[in-house]
């Protein structure tokens, strides 16, 4: 019992250990835009700070960010991760999602929690707070 346990929990550090989220699911063209390239999103890919998320009509996607935090988008979205960080030993976090149009729901995870002031996702129009909650928005 001990083994599985120390190995899922070398697994999970290894999945994050080179962005901040991974893919859970996707479905259509989806892209993520870095460093002015666009790159294909499959199932499993790893997400970074600064990326930019292109879902086109018809596709959608779902994250999993490194502290739990659940985001799904619908087609014909555009998002950035502007800012993530999640440093619970140094009490550092920070989580700022920039939506530009499309769909998405949002479920917040231990930042959300353990410093829920630190958490931003902007809209055209405004930000939403973000107070442990779960929230369906929309873009247009």
């Amino acid at each position: 019992m001990v083994r599985i346990i120390v190995g899922l929990l070398l697994f999970s550090s290894l999945m994050f250990a080179s962005g901040i989220a991974i893919v859970k699911k996707v479905s259509g063209d989806t892209y993520a835009k870095r460093a002015e390239k666009n790159i294909k999103i499959k199932v499993g890919d790893q997400l970074q700070k600064g990326d930019i998320i292109i879902t086109r009509e018809n596709a959608s996607i779902g994250l999993i960010f490194h502290d739990g935090t659940l985001l799904s988008l619908g087609g014909n979205s555009i998002i950035s991760i502007d800012k993530y960080i999640f440093k619970p030993s140094t009490k550092e976090f920070a989580f700022d999602l920039n939506m530009k149009k499309g769909l998405a729901t949002f479920e917040s995870g231990k930042i959300g929690k353990l410093a829920p002031k630190k958490v931003h996702f902007r809209v055209p129009e405004g930000t939403i707070g973000i107070r442990g909650t779960k929230f369906y928005v929309e873009v247009k």
